[in-house]
């Protein structure tokens, strides 16, 4: 989640609205640049969103689980004409649910991204990063040397990895 909060910061996004079922997380979150937070165990994000928005919904909501839950939740919080980003990757024939009247008649984009596009992207976050507007130093919370690489993704798995993870290779 950090790194896409650092990424609308750095675009201009006016609110960034962080979702998490982790108060650790939604706290790191904040401190790099969400506007709102939502504890989705806590509260309805959905109607949190929409309250925030003031009834509208936002631009673009990022689904980064990969689960048929985010999924939905992720297409409801678009507005009218907005863009739903799936990046979360699930397990092979994962199906998530739409209302097919709301894309419809509110013009909902779904759309599916696996990752940048490294020759075009890479450069913009290269100047990013000189400039200073965007700091990829602060986006590793945790390092792990090659040998820990099993329990690196065990933790990734059961959700102790605050920011992210790298993986050193000596």
């Amino acid at each position: 989640m950090g790194i896409l909060v650092k990424i609308a910061r750095a675009f201009g996004a006016s609110h960034i609205i962080a979702v998490d079922v982790q108060d650790d997380k939604l706290l790191k979150a904040k401190t790099i640049g969400a506007t709102h937070t939502i504890n989705s165990r806590k509260e309805d994000a959905i109607e949190k969103i929409r309250e925030i928005t003031g009834g509208m919904g936002v631009d673009v909501a990022v689904e980064a689980l990969g689960r048929p839950q985010t999924f939905m939740q992720c297409t409801q919080s678009v507005k009218d004409g907005g863009k739903a980003v799936m990046i979360g990757l699930a397990q092979a024939g994962s199906v998530g649910e739409i209302d097919i009247n709301r894309l419809v008649r509110r013009k909902i984009k779904v759309i599916g991204s696996y990752g940048g596009r490294a020759r075009q992207d890479l450069p913009k976050l290269v100047k990013l990063a000189e400039s200073g507007i965007f700091n990829l130093s602060d986006a590793v919370s945790r390092k792990y040397k090659f040998e820990d690489s099993n329990q690196a993704f065990q933790d990734l798995n059961e959700g102790k990895i605050i920011g992210r993870a790298v993986i050193e290779i000596d």
